[in-house]
């Protein structure tokens, strides 16, 4: 069945949320709040703080809260890209033969200074995960320096193509410089690749000259923006819609597509609906079930998710389905069609690490052949490289699925200070944005209106100070007037807002 794909745009001063929706349903969710952005794919120059010789490895400051984790002889091969989508990893966009390992970076000392970049953005307890190693991911190319190495992808599949991006690359490399050709690339004109090849070429002796005036620690060049690196990576041919419902942001789409595929212009559309644009898709419901562990399947089964430290558990259970024959065959069906449901939620959740799957038990082995197949042939949709293992004897399935950040629920929540971390709730940002959101809905209704925010103290003190003027920017925008206060009476992470709009009364949101 074809797969119609399109992206939703909902970008604010305060937050860009970015949806790909496949035939209508919400598929994966990226979001960059201005007060927690992404660190990954930056550079910094960082100073080694402490080194951990039975480790291999060494902490080094890069001027956040918490220092950064650099594991001294880096598997770049393993790892290739800060940024790049799994369709891109070193197992799928390598060419058949390994590159060979990179020349061996200098031995670090406690206080040196090193060039450094994120690949894993600080989780939990802890720091980000850095590399020595670095790249930098153009449209068609991921720059490697210090590799020599030209590698295809392998989702490249036609012989002739890879013999001619591998030749016209290899004609304008030079020493020390690695490259990986991306999927983007298939059918492109020569000079947009060679211009790709200039452009991340200057793009390092840029980073290389700057790195020398940034005293340590410092933020040498940092990565793309959200908006960004999703037109870059995400908006290919099979993308048939682009929505978007902020004039800058519409802006930046449209020149970004009629610079690089004109053709492709009418695809991309304003949202100019006085309903926010994730309600208008059905987004926003989607996201608020995606934080409960429970998801019914259509014929009454279900699957429940649970994410842990050390895995993710998938439970398959029959539920109401009862199925028209026997037992065998009501459980086969309800394993079946809980595949599609489960590949999409570990997407959504941006679940990775290890996945446990607990399908029901089935006594035939065509139908365990049949489950883990349909289970395989479901994980090739998932940009974020996947593997599964065979059915155990117990009805199990174990499979590997690439971590690229933190998963949704702990984008979204912190963990419950009351419960000592053993339930989540939702983050100061998260309370924030969501009454933002709502001053949006409300929009010209709010006119003249007074409005009164009660948050508890160690809300407001967990605040940025840039979130909190965004929201009473936008009220002063709506013209409306905005008081502030802070209570100790109030639920601990709740905005309550008191509405006093003229010729309605008083409402509470």
């Amino acid at each position: 069945m074809e797969v119609r794909k399109s992206l939703v745009v909902n970008a604010t001063p305060l937050e860009t949320r970015i949806a790909l929706l496949e035939n209508g349903q919400l598929c994966e969710l990226f979001l960059e709040r201005t007060m927690n952005k992404s660190q990954v794919g930056d550079v910094y120059k960082g100073r080694v703080a402490k080194l951990l010789p039975g480790m291999q490895s060494a902490f080094v400051n890069i001027g956040g809260v918490k220092d950064g984790f650099l594991y001294l002889d880096d598997p770049v091969v393993q790892r290739l890209g800060a940024d790049l989508a799994a369709e891109e990893e070193a197992d799928e966009a390598a060419s058949e033969e390994l590159p060979p390992p990179p020349p061996p970076l200098p031995p670090l000392k406690e206080g040196e200074e090193t060039l450094v970049q994120v690949v894993k953005d600080p989780i939990g307890s802890k720091g980000p995960r850095l590399s020595r190693h670095l790249s930098f991911p153009g449209r068609f190319l991921v720059f490697m320096p210090g590799i020599d190495h030209i590698g295809i992808s392998r989702k490249i599949t036609d012989p002739e193509e890879r013999e001619r991006l591998r030749e016209l690359i290899r004609s304008h490399v030079e020493p020390g410089e690695g490259f990986i050709v991306r999927t983007a690339a298939i059918g492109e004109k020569d000079e947009d690749l060679v211009g790709d090849v200039v452009f991340l070429r200057q793009l390092w002796q840029g980073i290389k000259a700057k790195a020398e005036t940034v005293p340590a620690p410092g933020l040498v060049w940092q990565d793309l923006r959200l908006l960004q690196k999703v037109m870059r990576d995400i908006f290919r041919e099979e993308v048939s819609t682009f929505w978007v419902d902020d004039d800058t942001a519409h802006r930046e789409v449209v020149s970004f597509v009629e610079n690089i595929h004109p053709e492709w212009s009418s695809r991309v559309k304003r949202f100019t609906s006085d309903l926010p644009i994730f309600e208008a898709f059905g987004i926003e419901s989607e996201i608020d079930s995606a934080r409960q562990p429970k998801v019914f399947l259509k014929h009454g089964g279900s699957i429940v998710l649970n994410q842990t430290e050390a895995l993710v558990s998938v439970d398959v259970n029959t539920g109401k389905f009862v199925g028209k024959k026997d037992l065998e065959e009501t459980v086969y069906l309800t394993n079946l069609e809980a595949i599609p449901e489960i590949v999409r939620q570990l997407r959504l959740r941006n679940l990775g690490g290890i996945v446990v799957i607990d399908f029901i038990d089935m006594v035939d082995p065509l139908h365990r052949e049949e489950v883990l197949g349909r289970l395989q042939e479901e994980l090739k949709r998932d940009r974020n490289h996947a593997r599964a293992g065979g059915i155990s004897e117990f009805g199990l399935v174990e499979l590997t699925r690439k971590r690229t950040g933190p998963s949704l629920e702990r984008q979204l929540t912190q963990p419950c200070p009351a419960c000592n971390g053993a339930g989540r709730t939702q983050s100061p940002e998260t309370s924030l944005l969501k009454a933002y959101r709502e001053l949006v809905r409300l929009g010209e209704r709010l006119r003249g209106a007074d409005i009164r925010l009660t948050l508890h103290p160690e809300l407001s003190a967990a605040l940025h100070q840039e979130a909190r003027e965004g929201l009473l920017q936008l009220a002063r925008l709506l013209g409306a007037r905005v008081s502030w206060i802070e209570r100790a009476d109030t639920p601990r992470y709740a905005v309550i807002m008191d509405l006093q709009i003229p010729g309605q009364g008083s409402a509470t949101a």
